[in-house]
């Protein structure tokens, strides 16, 4: 199985890297610690097409999990998960007529105009909401909360999960008569929590045919997945690039701190986290990209991110000494994008907990 990067695939990274450089220095990042969104970098990505191709209108996965690992490296306040991922790519596979309108409108107006709201409290399946919707004349009458909803307070439109007598429904709703409460969370990052009582769906703002919900939601969480590993497989290299630069500098009894056998070996142990990532999140990426059932790789994939982000957040903070959370040098911003990566789409533990369902009871 070849795993290397095709020449199409190294011109887009390099292409990404050189516009990243404009949305990356200290001085620029610092803008964004108190809200992490950049509307500035969403708008140059649409116009250069890395988000939508614009010469076929469709969206391509493979693109947008490299421009994922060039984010997480450059530690870029975007993630594009919500947007293209949930809602583009969703959209593109379902049976939603109204998919060309909506590019249009992304292309022209080059803003985060939809988002999904997908994440409950206490509820790590997005496959299985527990937002419920109760069949009335006008659609389906909901009762239930979204929570971690990124950009929800500046969308026009919200893509929606819940749960039916009939099954498993997403609909794409207005934002603008919804009870939206932003929330205050430590990573500054734009999340929004949504409460959805006796909110009216129409039949007409769903994009699923009976049956056809529960599909699309695993689809949606093994995208996520895989964008977050490529998020963290970005942001872990740049630790590893970070640590390795500061041991070989610092020095202790006239000599660097790397070369002190307790330092080195935990620098390897970074370098091994950061290949088990990698080789993890392309076999991965190889079993969706060909059709093939991979759920149990998905949950191990998600198991492992959290994991690895944690060792090598912490161990390179360690290594750093108090540099590791000087806010005058730029790790800690990657170790608290880490740290909000270990724990969004639910923990290892709940990653860990479904597999072994899966396996020991084969549920």
């Amino acid at each position: 199985m070849d795993f290397s990067s095709s020449s199409e695939e190294k011109l887009i990274r390099e292409s990404l890297k050189k516009l990243l450089e404009s949305f990356s220095s200290e001085d620029y990042l610092k803008k964004f610690d108190s809200h992490r969104y950049d509307p500035a970098l969403l708008s140059e990505l649409i116009s250069n097409g890395f988000l939508v191709d614009q010469d076929t209108n469709k969206i391509n996965f493979d693109v947008i999990k490299i421009l994922s690992e060039e984010l997480g490296y450059s530690n870029s306040p975007l993630n594009p998960s919500a947007l293209v991922s949930d809602v583009l790519i969703t959209l593109q596979e379902s049976s939603f007529k109204g998919l060309s309108e909506i590019l249009k409108d992304l292309l022209s107006n080059k803003l985060y105009s939809y988002t999904s709201a997908l994440n409950e409290p206490l509820n790590f399946e997005i496959e299985s909401p527990k937002v419920t919707g109760k069949l009335s004349n006008n659609g389906y009458e909901l009762s239930g909360t979204k929570i971690l909803s990124y950009n929800l307070d500046i969308a026009k439109k919200a893509l929606i999960s819940f749960i039916t007598d009939d099954g498993v429904y997403l609909a794409l709703i207005e934002t603008d008569q919804l009870e939206i409460t932003s929330l205050d969370v430590t990573s500054k990052v734009p999340y929004s929590k949504l409460n959805l009582d006796g909110v009216i769906v129409s039949k007409e703002s769903i994009i699923n045919k009976s049956g056809e919900g529960l599909f699309l939601l695993k689809n949606i969480y093994a995208r996520r997945v895989l964008i977050q590993a490529s998020l963290a497989r970005g942001m872990v290299l740049k630790m590893l690039e970070l640590t390795a630069a500061y041991t070989s500098e610092r020095e202790q009894f006239d000599r660097p701190i790397g070369s002190f056998q307790a330092v080195s070996h935990r620098a390897a142990n970074m370098f091994i986290d950061h290949q088990e990532l990698d080789l993890n999140l392309q076999q991965a990426s190889y079993l969706y990209s060909s059709g093939s059932d991979l759920e149990n790789q998905i949950l191990n994939l998600k198991y492992i991110t959290g994991n690895v982000l944690h060792r090598t957040s912490y161990a390179a903070q360690h290594l750093h000494g108090g540099m590791g959370v000087a806010k005058e040098y730029p790790l800690w911003r990657y170790c608290l994008s880490a740290k909000e990566h270990e724990i969004i789409n639910g923990n290892s533990s709940s990653a860990l907990e479904a597999l072994s369902k899966n396996i020991t009871l084969n549920q």
